[in-house]
């Protein structure tokens, strides 16, 4: 692993689990065993290493999501373990991660957000047109506009209105409903069989 890679992949674990803020570049050097020189070798300012960080975080994450869609026997099977997957990546992100990038990086947060390099919709798109093929989701439907709606519901219930509401209850209440409704009969019996295991 070379130098940046490893400054990369560190800083990620630490913003995640202390927050952005409270993660100085000098904190980062000394953890590393490395001088602060060395990193603004490769990084221009702490803005660019978080961006990029987050990015290789979010590319990771993503090789982990089609290693489970490309091993599962159909997209129900992968979606339950793609669920159970982020349930615990994001028990391992300290909450102050998310507040100090929205207060004290905004730009970043309004890119992570948005559609783009991270958030490209390729990995919901992909499932989606799997479960087409398979049999699983209805073939009357615009996957697009299916896949694009789903994303929207995600920006609902990442919202400030839904942060007291429990996880779960959004899960039975918002998406297992929706997709439920997507699906042919065969998909809704693997969803019945997916959540009585789950």
């Amino acid at each position: 692993m070379d130098i940046k890679h490893r400054i990369l992949k560190e800083a990620g674990i630490m913003f995640s689990r202390y927050g952005i803020k409270s993660v100085t570049m000098e904190y980062i050097a000394n953890e590393l065993g490395i001088s602060k020189r060395t990193i603004y070798e490769k990084f221009n300012d702490k803005d660019e290493l978080i961006m990029q960080a987050v990015e290789e975080g979010s590319k990771s994450h993503k090789k982990m999501c089609f290693d489970i869609i490309n091993k599962s026997n159909n997209i129900v099977d992968a979606m339950f373990k793609i669920t159970k997957l982020n349930s615990r990546v994001f028990q391992k992100i300290n909450p102050l991660f998310f507040e100090d990038l929205k207060k004290y990086y905004p730009q970043i947060n309004n890119k992570i957000a948005e559609k783009g390099s991270i958030r490209d919709y390729s990995l919901s798109g992909s499932l989606l047109n799997r479960g087409m093929e398979e049999g699983i989701i209805r073939n009357d439907l615009n996957i697009e506009v299916v896949n694009i709606f789903i994303h929207k519901c995600i920006d609902i219930v990442n919202s400030n209105e839904f942060a007291e509401i429990n996880k779960e209850d959004i899960r039975n209440s918002v998406f297992i409903p929706y997709l439920v409704g997507v699906s042919t009969d065969k998909g809704r019996k693997l969803i019945e069989t997916q959540l009585n295991n789950f």
